[in-house]
């Protein structure tokens, strides 16, 4: 294994200073450099499962080139890779990222070489087409947390996504055609959907953990069941971009909003999924009407916002079979929704008319989040009781939050990661009445 480390090291070093000079020495575009080296990577490591008989080698290797990666533009002896690795103007943690993600990748899949290999031709091929066509043909641009993409390189990562999970299932498994065709198809969406959402190079470490996820859930799927996943699939994706107007999301928003769908729809069902589509669908009009005129504001921190608490739910129903949860999520969704109407208001001690506001946000979002939550869960008499007292519940934290709301700009971070621990609180608040009943 030391062997193949240290010719890992060395060929990983021949080819950053090769790049590197080639970027001093010619005008070529250093998209075109910077996406040379990310292909070179990804096939380098193809040969990793030929190589190392172990996982602990690969995993040292991840660590080592990442620590290396991380010193270029800090030691004058890796100045001159700066410019292959990073692009002018952007702050980027893709040379950290993309070993890190080989280095889990190949722990997560150790034994088995197709697994490791799909989302890794996925990173490599996929990612780097995409950039070079959105560089050339892009012309529909989407914005992202740190700049813009384009549908025309989004449709590119699309369809090499697809073909580098086709062609390896197709000559290394003896899977039905149909199975393998559904298969591809939502590891293109969804691989698409996860390059998308990404900024400042995570992307290289969301994308082959992304893919493998899709593998590992879908592959024990039956023909059927794979359809209709796609199915659903391409109409959540069509209605979030189709809705997109009739909200304030910047466009990768809308593709997390997407990905969070589908993600509650396979994991809870469509009653979980009913909670997030409410809120996407109606949360514009309990925003003040000097505010819903706008567009593109809300990027993906307010999606991972709203949409963390809902992923703490579902894991936890998920992992321990319990149902009741849904309870907690449904409070949280009504909380985000509660806050998203009072945001606005700084915080300048109780009076009549602030009361109102907050009185009048609580109860919209209740009658919003829980007359679904009354059809999903059945009209039983513990489901009628835990919906009455779900104002208390949701008016609390949004008390908390106006309390503490001294800057309002309506799209900080700060803003976002408020919102969302007031949302945990609460969803836990309502883990008391689930619990006495």
């Amino acid at each position: 294994p030391f062997i193949g480390m240290s010719l890992v090291l060395v060929l990983l070093t021949i080819a950053m200073s090769v790049l590197s000079y080639l970027k001093r020495k010619t005008e070529c575009h250093p998209e075109l450099i910077r996406k040379a080296l990310h292909i070179f990577m990804g096939l380098m490591t193809l040969s990793f499962p030929f190589i190392f008989d172990q996982a602990w080698p690969v995993a040292v290797l991840s660590i080592v080139s990442a620590v290396i990666l991380s010193m270029v533009g800090k030691i004058s002896l890796l100045f001159s890779w700066g410019a292959v690795l990073k692009a002018d103007g952007r702050t980027s943690y893709g040379q950290i990222c993309f070993p890190l993600g080989i280095g889990i990748l190949f722990t997560l899949t150790f034994g088995d070489p197709l697994f490791f290999s799909i989302p890794v031709i996925i990173l490599t091929l996929a990612d780097a087409v995409s950039a070079l066509v959105g560089m050339r043909y892009g012309k529909h641009k989407y914005f992202t947390v740190d700049g813009a993409k384009s549908t025309e390189g989004s449709l590119a990562f699309f369809t090499f996504a697809l073909l580098g999970t086709l062609i390896p299932l197709i000559l290394f498994t003896d899977m039905a055609d149909d199975k393998i065709l559904f298969t591809s198809l939502i590891m293109g969406i969804l691989a698409m959907l996860f390059e998308g959402i990404a900024w400042r190079g995570f992307d290289n470490l969301a994308i082959p953990l992304g893919a493998f996820s899709v593998l590992k859930t879908h592959l024990v799927l039956s023909t059927e069941e794979l359809s209709i996943r796609l199915l659903i699939l391409a109409i959540l994706l069509t209605f979030t971009i189709c809705w997109r107007h009739k909200t304030t999301l910047t466009g990768s928003a809308i593709l997390g909003v997407a990905l969070f769908a589908y993600f509650a729809y396979t994991v809870g069902g469509l009653a979980w999924l009913a909670m997030p589509l409410t809120v996407f669908i109606f949360y514009r009009w309990f925003m003040p009407t000097r505010f819903q005129t706008i567009e593109n504001t809300h990027s993906m921190y307010a999606v991972l916002s709203v949409a963390s608490t809902g992923l703490l739910w579902l894991f936890w129903s998920h992992n321990s079979n319990s149902p009741e949860f849904i309870y907690p999520y449904t409070l949280a969704f009504a909380a985000h929704t509660a806050i998203i109407m009072i945001a606005h208001i700084r915080s300048r001690g109780i009076n009549a008319l602030r009361l109102r506001v907050i009185f009048g946000g609580t109860m919209r979002s209740w009658l919003l989040l829980f007359v679904p939550f009354i059809i999903v869960s059945g009209f039983s008499s513990e489901t009628l009781l835990l919906a009455l007292i779900a104002p208390f519940f949701i008016l609390l934290p949004v008390i908390a939050f106006y309390l503490t709301q001294n800057n309002i700009r309506n799209s900080s971070k700060t803003r976002w990661a408020k919102q969302a621990a007031f949302a945990v609180m609460a969803s836990f608040l309502g883990l008391i009445p689930v619990a006495l009943l």
